[in-house]
């Protein structure tokens, strides 16, 4: 069964890439990003084919699916999925922006 296409925002975009280029510059390689990266495409994966499998959020439409230390904001859509925000929980939470 074909799931349904993921596309991100620009904002969750920039704040997944901090986060892989965090752990480069922390770790002198690229060896957990790649793990982490791979993790979350298998969870995209996933998402795509249940778009319900998130819990609502406060936000009308917005779904929220938490990840290791992290919390995926997406909306499911009539053919896409789009991932608002790839927030780090330990953030301070009056910065999180989705939309």
């Amino acid at each position: 069964m074909a799931g349904k296409k993921i596309i991100w925002s620009d904002h969750a975009k920039y704040e997944f890439r901090k986060i892989l280029e965090f752990y480069n510059e922390r770790n002198g390689n690229q060896k957990y990003s790649i793990k982490l990266l791979n993790q979350t495409e298998e969870l995209l994966n996933t998402l795509s084919k249940n778009p319900l499998l998130g819990r609502l959020t406060t936000i009308k439409q917005t779904r929220v699916i938490p990840f290791k230390e992290y919390l995926i904001f997406y909306e499911a859509k009539n053919k896409e999925i789009e991932i608002l925000s790839f927030w780090d929980n330990r953030q301070n939470e009056d910065n999180l922006k989705i939309k």
